[in-house]
């Protein structure tokens, strides 16, 4: 057992854990006391911070940014097998929107990954001193929650890659995904109609606005069927299954004009008068947008519009 450091010693490496949690908070008391407990209680033994439980901190933390990298090589590959799979129909907004995407999730991970590996250099091997060893041993923690979210971020980007090119040599997938997305936008419309029954205020404001997104989404939908066109001719597919969808997307443009004219009816008078100009400005900011659709920028103007708290426009 490591023996306790004298009074006048300046370290917390030895110490029992309350003792090191007194001389960490004496160097800033600021400190809250229930958290510098808990940090140091990954780098504890027997009740005592010790070197040896910061060197497994350490190289537990350096296991984790290893199992990171792997993952983010691994993302990296399905990535590659993806686009080549793609050759064909890399042109079309379709699949190019999709690897813009998963480019920009890749390159953030493949970019992150050694930056954690240098801040870990940075904390590794930190002197005996109350401010040192607590901020290093916070930092371990949140290098290692870091490269948790990093490896997550890539299992889940190499699925989506695999799923895609999965997509992209199957017309019957390709077929079933686009007809669950059109499914979700029919059954919001289904919610819509039916939270009219039971309103307030905002959940009104909300609807009436969401409603506005439907012509936005139809739009999207029929410049994806028309590439999905060509991607079923290039596979040799013409058994007329694109004309169900034509008559699902004029009925859900249908079916958006009835539902917004129920929402009219159902508000508040009061309700109407105050939200008109802020309904019909949100019409306005998505009206006539064109695919391939920025959904982000789209989907932070509906937040914009729905902050009742805040003027809008």
């Amino acid at each position: 057992m490591v023996p306790d450091r004298t009074d006048d010693a300046n370290g917390v490496i030895g110490l029992s854990t309350e003792t090191a949690v007194e001389r960490i908070l004496a160097a800033d008391a600021t400190r809250d006391c229930d958290e510098v407990r808990s940090v140091l209680a990954h780098v504890t033994t027997d009740d005592r911070v010790t070197r040896e439980e910061i060197d497994a901190t350490v190289s537990d933390v350096s296991k984790r940014i290893a199992t990171a990298e792997t993952r983010a090589e691994l993302a990296r590959s399905a990535f590659e097998s993806a686009r080549s799979a793609s050759a064909a129909v890399g042109d079309l907004d379709v699949v190019a929107d999709r690897f813009d995407r998963y480019e920009t999730t890749l390159d953030d991970i493949e970019t992150r990954v050694p930056e954690l590996g240098a801040e870990l250099q940075h904390v590794s091997n930190p002197d005996d001193d109350p401010d040192t060893v607590y901020e290093a041993v916070s930092t371990l923690r949140q290098i290692a929650s870091c490269a948790d979210d990093v490896q997550r971020t890539a299992d889940e980007l190499q699925f989506d890659l695999e799923d895609f090119e999965a997509w992209l040599g199957s017309h019957e997938r390709r077929r079933r995904a686009f007809e669950e997305d059109v499914d979700v936008v029919a059954d919001a419309l289904d919610s819509a109609r039916a939270a009219t029954e039971d309103l307030d205020e905002e959940t009104w404001v909300a609807a009436s606005l969401r409603i506005e997104l439907v012509p936005v989404f139809v739009s999207d939908f029929r410049a994806e069927l028309d590439e999905l066109r060509v991607m079923a001719a290039r596979d040799d597919v013409d058994d007329g299954w694109d004309a169900a969808f034509e008559d699902r997307l004029d009925e859900l443009e249908s079916r958006a004009v009835t539902v917004r004219s129920t929402l009219e009816k159902a508000g508040d008078t009061g309700w109407r008068e105050t939200h008109r100009e802020r309904i019909a400005a949100f019409e306005r900011a998505v009206d006539g947008i064109e695919p391939p659709i920025e959904w982000r920028t789209v989907y932070a103007e509906l937040e914009r519009a729905r902050a009742l708290a805040e003027p809008y426009p």
